[in-house]
């Protein structure tokens, strides 16, 4: 596999001399990317904040998207090199898995900024670049899915799931744990890991048998056919406003909010940019408000889902479905939420992040009176039962295609047996 290359330079714009500055200057322009954006960073930033010369950074790249595309194979390139180094000396299948987990999230979290840039700004690419990115990224995909079909193989996973789904939710446990995941909390990333393979591969469940009945019946509550949400209206019959927010969502998710001109949402909606300014202040107005409302949605759905279903176990199932139901019927304000969020202003992040918090308080409520009633195991606290579970459904926006094979409620049931039951074989 190519390997890309970074010379050093010192500080004044001499020849390289300093073998640590390649690895400083990725991670630095990461966490400026991710602070301000990639279209608002300028190679003189990345430059003073790594405590070099503007001039000096051209040692290491020529342009900032060359800077942007390193950051992302570099993660990818290390990724797939810890993670088949770890598995080379494991034979049995289970133990590969577990291998597995431990050394991409070793290697997710040693680097984090490069990689919550890698899962959220491949837009930024130019297309060559993206592609590279793409290639490795499938690279990575094959090795991991090798892994558990050679698992579900030897018989020491599930075969009712697709290799495709379990692969899915594995990385979408993992993965998200880069935005979250801070080095001063409880557990070390290697606790994190036997913690996230406990649960994938045995599952949240204290008991799995007493499960299987309520999964049998995930397609109802309390006897009746969960009700069908209505039909999205057609975009001209919105209201002005949210008219407004489906047009900047649709372009914040393929472009980015940075790279995003009023200009051009004004022309998606056939009106004048001046006329836009009767409805908005500022670009931030629609940002804020799809944040806001895609929060407020989902809780709302899950609300509705869990009020007449008693069961701790179905209502676990009740969250899950409504949560993948809600986030993918508004699938681009899902994502625009999670992935452009932290650009709002501090006063309007904070606001934001307060609607986050009280919607996983939420779901921790649930996953705690489950594990009050014996259903859920102890040995895990509701925490970190949370975030993986938010974690697996979290990501779900990001690869889910309506043209696929699972509906979201199906999808729904699969991530909710996975999560309580695990991936392992039942003996």
């Amino acid at each position: 596999m190519h390997r890309t290359e970074a010379s050093s330079a010192t500080a004044d714009g001499g020849p390289p001399s300093d073998r640590t500055t390649p690895e400083r200057v990725l991670d630095t322009a990461a966490a400026l990317f991710w602070e301000k954006g990639y279209r608002a960073t300028t190679t003189r930033q990345i430059a003073a904040a790594v405590g070099i010369q503007q001039a000096s950074l051209y040692y290491h790249v020529r342009r900032k998207e060359e800077l942007l595309y390193q950051v992302f194979v570099s993660s990818l390139e290390q990724l797939l090199t810890d993670v088949q180094m770890a598995m080379e000396g494991e034979r049995d299948p289970l133990d590969r898995i577990r291998v597995l987990i431990h050394a991409h999230l070793s290697t997710l979290l040693k680097h984090q900024m490069r990689h919550v840039m890698m899962l959220t700004d491949l837009r930024a690419l130019s297309r060559p670049h993206r592609a590279a990115v793409l290639a490795l990224r499938k690279e990575y995909a094959t090795l991991v899915r090798s892994a558990l079909e050679a698992a579900q193989a030897g018989g020491k996973i599930r075969t009712d799931i697709s290799s495709k789904c379990l692969y899915l939710a594995l990385l979408n446990l993992l993965n998200w744990a880069v935005i979250w995941f801070r080095k001063d909390q409880a557990l070390s990333a290697d606790q994190l890991a036997s913690l996230f393979t406990s649960i994938y591969l045995n599952g949240a469940a204290a008991e799995p048998t007493r499960v299987l009945p309520a999964l049998a019946h995930a397609g109802k509550a309390n006897g009746k056919a969960l009700p069908k949400k209505p039909k999205t209206e057609k975009l001209a019959r919105r209201k002005t406003w949210q008219r407004l927010t489906v047009a900047a969502a649709a372009l914040f998710s393929k472009k980015g909010y940075g790279a995003t001109s009023t200009r051009e949402i004004a022309a998606v909606l056939g009106i004048q940019k001046a006329s836009l300014y009767y409805h908005i202040g500022s670009k931030e107005d629609l940002l804020y408000a799809i944040c806001k409302s895609s929060l407020e949605q989902i809780r709302q759905d899950v609300e509705a889902a869990l009020a007449e279903v008693r069961d701790p176990v179905e209502r676990i199932l009740a969250l899950v479905r409504a949560h993948l139901a809600s986030m993918l019927r508004d699938q681009q304000e899902h994502a625009v939420a999670v992935s452009e969020m932290h650009l709002l202003s501090p006063e309007r992040f904070e606001q934001v992040r307060s609607l986050r918090d009280a919607y996983d308080s939420l779901v921790r409520s649930v996953l705690q009176e489950a594990q009050s009633t014996g259903a859920l195991r102890l040995d895990i606290p509701a925490k970190y039962l949370c975030l993986s579970l938010l974690g697996m459904m979290n990501r779900v926006e990001v690869w889910y295609r309506r043209s696929g094979p699972l509906s979201p409620d199906q999808l729904g049931q699969l991530m909710g047996a996975i999560f309580l039951t695990g991936a392992q074989a039942q003996p």
